[in-house]
């Protein structure tokens, strides 16, 4: 029901021009920012929704403005809307005005238009001299439910330590090994490609490689072209439809046998999202943990209080896939077989109400939380002769 998105970049700079002045190359990291000003550790309360992290920004001492926190994205993303707002300045290049090539997670690869951002504060830590893209993000404001102003890729905290504490929902920003963390349970090398993170897990008899992607809310994806490799205890079926920059398509989820391990990390028979994307983990896996990243040593921790295996419970559904409508929530998609399915609801139609309240009133995770604690949902759907009531069972999509 809840809807991802992922990103990485490519792009290459040579002498960049910004009002009137001529910077070299090495002045402008390929994605991190040119200084980082921090004077003491600072801790940042944050937002989670759709599990994933979002924080509150200032760019050049306007805002605020709502972003996510997104590994999986080696640049940082602003809407035009706030990129006209803080007045960003185009990068241009010999008097050529320059654009990224951008590949998002199924391998779709588009052209957006470069800026560079004076200054982008995080509770009182100023990154100053920020290349990022602009890139419209209506989609994810209606999937989330909330408008999403930016996001803030891997490569703008390439000179801190950068700690997404998702039990305690605080990012903490630090020049050195934060203090008062959890124990560390894991200590991974992270290779990085097309400027993001990358580490190493075991999966049944396989080692492989996997993004971690603090952007996208599954657990644990694999790419199709893997599924026969592996042992299944639920079969691939249809599942949810994902959302990638600019685009949404259909996803497949199952449960394997075994376990996920990383670096003694374990999950038993994860839950699995599979696509045309490469493989990754993502906060379904992670949220238990206060995640550190340290790009300079190449290096990701894994820090909880508990020594236990990471839970993968089941898949919850009644069979839709939402985004936000301003009267409510609109179907996107109806997973095949589904409850929904059965009872004809079809894609397009709003969703009025939930359990009796309108559906404005809910969250995206609010309707997960209901849907993951109770039997039944209860929802009035608008129909070209009014509206229908409909009690729609609760589906067990990945037992």
């Amino acid at each position: 029901m809840l809807a991802r998105f992922r990103l990485f970049f490519r792009s290459t700079a040579y002498l960049t021009i910004i009002a009137g002045f001529a910077l070299p190359a090495y002045a402008i990291h390929e994605t991190g920012p040119v200084f980082t000003r921090i004077s003491e550790p600072t801790s940042i309360p944050t937002e989670i929704s759709c599990h994933a992290m979002y924080v509150s920004v200032m760019i050049k001492d306007k805002g605020p403005f709502r972003m996510l926190i997104d590994t999986g994205c080696s640049v940082s993303l602003v809407s035009p809307a706030v990129a006209q707002a803080v007045e960003a300045h185009d990068v241009n290049i010999d008097g050529e005005y320059q654009e990224d090539v951008v590949v998002n997670g199924v391998g779709d690869s588009s052209s957006l238009p470069r800026v560079l951002l004076d200054s982008v504060v995080i509770g009182g830590v100023r990154f100053e001299g920020v290349i990022a893209d602009v890139q419209s993000l209506d989609l994810q404001s209606k999937i989330d439910g909330r408008a999403v102003d930016g996001i803030l890729g891997y490569g703008l905290f390439a000179d801190v330590y950068c700690a997404l504490d998702f039990p305690n929902r605080r990012l903490i920003l630090s020049a050195d090994w934060p203090k008062d963390l959890p124990p560390v349970r894991a200590a991974l090398t992270v290779t990085e490609r097309n400027l993001v993170p990358y580490v190493s897990a075991k999966l049944q008899d396989w080692t492989i490689e996997v993004m971690v992607d603090t952007g996208a809310n599954q657990g644990l994806q694999l790419s199709s072209e893997g599924v026969g490799l592996f042992k299944w205890k639920t079969e691939p079926r249809p599942g949810s439809l994902i959302a990638l920059i600019g685009e949404t398509g259909r996803g497949w989820v199952g449960r394997l046998e075994g376990e996920l391990d990383l670096g003694g990390v374990r999950q038993l028979d994860p839950s699995v999202a599979i696509s045309r994307g490469r493989p990754s983990i993502g906060v379904g896996l992670l949220q238990p943990f206060c995640v550190v990243f340290h790009e300079a040593e190449n290096k990701l921790w894994l820090c909880s209080t508990s020594d236990g295996p990471v839970p993968s419970p089941s898949e919850r559904s009644i069979g839709l896939s939402l985004y936000s409508d301003d009267a409510g929530w609109r179907v996107a998609g109806i997973i095949p077989g589904s409850p929904a399915e059965k009872a004809h609801v079809n894609t397009g139609q709003l969703v009025t109400q939930i359990e009796g309240r309108p559906a404005r009133a809910w969250s995206r995770d609010q309707i997960q939380d209901w849907i993951d604690t109770h039997d039944d949902v209860e929802l009035a759907i608008a129909e070209p002769t009014g509206q229908r009531d409909l009690k729609l069972r609760v589906w067990s999509l990945v037992p």
